[in-house]
């Protein structure tokens, strides 16, 4: 975590786990640990120039940010709607469209690739295609005022 008197750019930080890392363009989200608090899903979804909707989300005490567009067919992570909305539990976040699993911190799949995706009437199977990663992201928070910053 920052002392609000290091700047983000190529300030070397500390992660959840105590490795030091050296920042390459934190770029501010505009979204502090608070407002995640005082979301029931503990979610934030914010647009970042050149890098698009990303999904902030607080689990177990950490902040994680991933892409909001899933790699499958680029559907919303987090929508506008409780239907459109991902779930998260174990560490990973799964995309409400079609069921895919993804690993907050890596953005590896978990688990079956697109398990709630319908079969084709004409074909009779599923259009999958191969399991790939979500983008993550590395997260900044400050510890004086809360402010998320990602690192990309």
């Amino acid at each position: 975590m920052l002392a609000p008197s290091v700047p983000l750019a190529r300030a070397p930080v500390a992660s959840a786990r105590g490795a030091r890392a050296v920042c390459r363009a934190a770029r501010a989200t505009g979204v502090t640990k608070a407002d995640l608090a005082a979301n029931d899903k503990r979610r934030a979804v914010v647009e970042l120039d050149g890098l698009g909707p990303i999904l902030l989300q607080e689990f177990a005490g950490d902040v994680y940010a991933v892409s909001n567009k899933c790699p499958h067919l680029g559907l919303s992570m987090q929508g506008k709607t409780p239907l459109l909305s991902a779930t998260v539990a174990n560490g990973n976040v799964t995309c409400p469209a079609h069921g895919s699993a993804f690993d907050l911190k890596t953005g590896a799949p978990v688990g079956e690739w697109c398990p709630s995706l319908p079969s084709l009437p004409v074909v009779g199977k599923k259009y999958c295609g191969d399991a790939k990663s979500i983008a993550t992201y590395a997260v900044i928070v400050d510890e004086a005022t809360g402010a998320i910053s990602v690192d990309a």
